[in-house]
């Protein structure tokens, strides 16, 4: 998960890779702060809820094993959301690589749109988990699918690599390019901070997200449907398709 500069075309220039949020959407940086947002409203309302989280799979993992040790009652929940997780990010990365007229992030963006709303109306449906048991199992993988999906949406953002919900990496990452940017040779120095100010963007994006998420928890009427709504957003700023070749 290193930076992953563009490639060099024959004529020494960048070739934009195809992958590359620039190249997807007009408004690229705008995009990674809203969907970053949408992540962290998500995964906090998603765990104040259901007791579990739907985009921080390492929070699951460690709730699995807080199970095997009786300390974590709702291991069900996590596991369910783990799965789904992955199921959605599998899935979707395969719909993202098909042979299509439309572009991939367009075909990941309305994938995670059909989640999210799915997530939105179960809600409703279920009373928000009140009732525990299934009905927030069922809540845990349908919010872990949603995110999944929308995991898929960014790889790179100007050649850099870019996470929407894996936000233990972008620490890692950001602290990685700090170093580079306060000591690295000087060459690099520029890009090493280029993506500080792109992780530092992201943390603060779900750190605000999931505070909002926090707040509305405790009025839940329609605020999934919120966070399906503000995802459709995005749609307005996908780049016109183009078709394949």
């Amino acid at each position: 998960m290193g930076d992953s500069a563009s490639p060099q075309s024959s004529t020494g220039r960048d070739t934009p890779n195809p992958d590359d949020s620039y190249r997807e959407f007009r408004r690229p940086l705008l995009v990674l702060a809203l969907t970053t947002a949408i992540a962290g409203f998500v995964d906090a309302f998603a765990f104040l809820r259901y007791g579990a989280f739907v985009a921080n799979q390492s929070g699951n993992a460690i709730f699995l094993g807080l199970s095997m040790a009786g300390r974590h009652p709702t291991w069900p929940e996590s596991a369910a959301s783990l799965v789904a997780f992955a199921v959605g990010t599998g899935v979707v990365s395969q719909v993202r690589a098909a042979h299509s007229w439309s572009s991939p992030s367009a075909r990941g963006l309305a994938a995670a749109v059909l989640a999210m709303s799915l997530w939105a109306v179960l809600n409703v449906l279920l009373r928000y988990g009140h009732q525990g048991g299934l009905p927030r199992v069922a809540l845990a993988a349908t919010g872990g699918l949603a995110l999944g999906a929308l995991a898929t949406l960014f790889a790179r953002t100007a050649g850099i690599t870019t996470a929407i919900t894996y936000q233990s990496g972008t620490v890692a990452k950001t602290g990685e390019r700090v170093g580079r940017w306060l000591v690295g040779p000087g060459r690099g120095r520029r890009r090493a901070r280029q993506g500080s100010l792109l992780g530092l963007l992201g943390l603060t994006c779900y750190a605000a997200g999931g505070g909002i998420g926090t707040l509305a928890q405790e009025r839940p009427l329609w605020v999934p449907a919120w966070a399906a709504l503000a995802l459709s957003t995005v749609a307005l700023l996908l780049r016109q398709v183009r078709s394949p070749g």
